[in-house]
Order: structure tokens, then C-alpha cells, then sequence
């Protein structure tokens, strides 16, 4: 690859190889050029994408990863990692209408707690090893409220019928101008 030119990949790999706990990096610029070509990248995405994209690059500074489908960033604030894609992305799009903005947090789910979860939807996955929730929509804040419930669901604090009614509840108020600390940030510790 010549100097300053942007490796294209799909995200995926990209990602892969960025994102992972074991990675070097793997983007050979510095912060000003990989705004420079998030800014690029994001230029022909949806307008969601778009928008998304660029709300986190104004909260979390420029990407970690870059690819033309997507843009990612690893250990921001409380995030473990950050994905935004074009929603017009065919892969995307065959998953289903979820949201363009991925976040992951750290947080040891019980495996007992795992059906619960599931049975809450709001695309909250935990990974294979339990020490991670990621949620999946349009917001930061939608993500903040899906995995603080979904972390009162691991706690048993909540069943999923009862984490349902909550978001409806803490979504309807949002609508209505209030705010909920669910939808603020993570209201659970952090964990290591």
C-alpha cells in the first residue's frame, strides 16, 4: 500500500483486526487524516449514517477503523468499542431494520440471566463469554437505556416484561421533552 492511502476492507475485517484485545493498529494514520477520511467515507452514506457517524466522531474524535461500509473506534469513555454503518450497506440491510450504531460495554451477564435477556429484545446480544453487552440502534441514547436495563435484567433487579415497560416508558417521555437518567449514560460500574 503507498504511503497515505486508505486500505479498503469490508468493516468487518477491518474491525476484526483493530477492534480485537489482541490488535496493533492497524490504521497507519494519525488522528487529523482519519477524520479527514471518515468525513470522506460518511460523505455518500444515508442520511442516519451520516448523522450518527458524525455525531460520534464529534464525541469520540476521529475512528480507530475505517472502511467504506462502516467506521469503528475501541475503549472510548465507557464504550469497549463503537461501530457505526451505512445503512445502505446490502448486509445491513438483509439483517433486518436495526439501527446503524453498535455499542459495547463491559459487563459479566450470569449465564442464568441469559434467556431473560434474550426475551427482552431491543438488540441488546451478549457475547459467547458473557463479559460483554452490546446494544444496536439509531441513539446513544437508546443504547444507554436497552443495556442499562439490560444490565438490571442480569442483576435480576427486572424480568424482561418489566425491562419492556420500562424502555416503552423512558422512550414515551423522551418524546415528550423529559429525560430519563437510563437514557443519559451507563448507570452500572465499570468493570475491568
Amino acid at each position: 500500500m503507498k504511503p497515505g492511502r486508505l486500505l479498503i476492507v469490508p468493516l468487518s475485517a477491518a474491525l476484526g483486526g483493530l477492534l480485537s484485545a489482541s490488535c496493533r493498529t492497524a490504521v497507519p494514520f494519525g488522528a487529523a487524516r482519519r477524520a479527514e477520511l471518515a468525513g470522506d467515507i460518511i460523505a455518500g452514506w444515508s442520511d442516519t449514517s451520516r448523522l450518527v457517524a458524525a455525531d460520534m466522531i464529534e464525541r469520540y474524535g476521529p475512528p480507530d477503523a475505517l472502511a467504506p461500509d462502516g467506521l469503528g473506534w475501541k475503549d472510548k469513555a465507557r464504550w469497549k468499542k463503537i461501530v457505526v454503518r451505512d445503512r445502505t450497506d446490502l448486509r445491513v440491510l438483509e439483517r433486518g431494520p436495526a439501527g446503524v450504531l453498535e455499542q459495547t460495554a463491559a459487563f459479566r451477564m450470569p449465564a442464568q440471566r441469559r434467556a431473560e435477556l434474550a426475551a427482552f429484545g431491543r438488540d441488546v446480544r451478549v457475547s459467547g463469554d458473557g463479559s460483554t453487552l452490546t446494544a444496536r440502534s439509531d441513539e446513544e441514547a437508546l443504547n444507554y437505556l436497552a443495556l442499562n436495563l439490560a444490565v438490571a435484567i442480569g442483576r435480576g433487579d427486572i424480568d424482561a416484561a418489566g425491562a419492556r415497560s420500562s424502555y416503552k416508558r423512558a422512550v414515551d417521555l423522551s418524546k415528550a421533552g423529559k429525560s430519563s437518567a437510563l437514557m443519559r449514560e451507563l448507570l452500572f460500574p465499570p468493570i475491568p
